[in-house]
């Protein structure tokens, strides 16, 4: 069980994680959207130049001059939903050990003054 001083510093840990999740998400977001915008023009660039043939082989070399950057757009786009996930659980965690100073705080002022708060 942690004391109250304890709590305030998980606290602070807490925010500075979740601060920091913060940021590397508004990296992850840019770097999705730059990924799909380099995807998509080389994609594009890709259909201009490909070789004549059946509409399947046409497209299978598409896929196959556009493969790395694909990659990168759904490395990009994993990263920037796996940074909602760290968002979410560290608010999570948060919200926990608000519920659980809320609950420590009530105890005292039970302890002090014998009244239960919002009675």
């Amino acid at each position: 069980s942690m004391n109250p001083s304890e709590m305030a510093q998980e606290g602070r840990r807490l925010s500075q994680l979740l601060d920091g999740a913060l940021a590397f998400l508004k990296e992850q977001i840019k770097a999705a959207a730059e990924g799909e915008q380099a995807y998509r023009r080389a994609k594009a660039e890709a259909w201009v130049r490909a070789p004549d043939g059946t509409a399947a082989a046409r497209e299978a070399w598409v896929n196959g001059q556009t493969a790395d950057l694909r990659y990168k757009r759904d490395l990009a786009t994993g990263m920037e939903r796996a940074s909602h996930q760290a968002i979410r659980a560290r608010m999570a965690q948060l919200s926990m050990l608000q519920s659980v100073m809320n609950a420590y705080r009530a105890d005292a002022d039970f302890a002090r003054t014998g009244e239960s708060v919002g009675a």
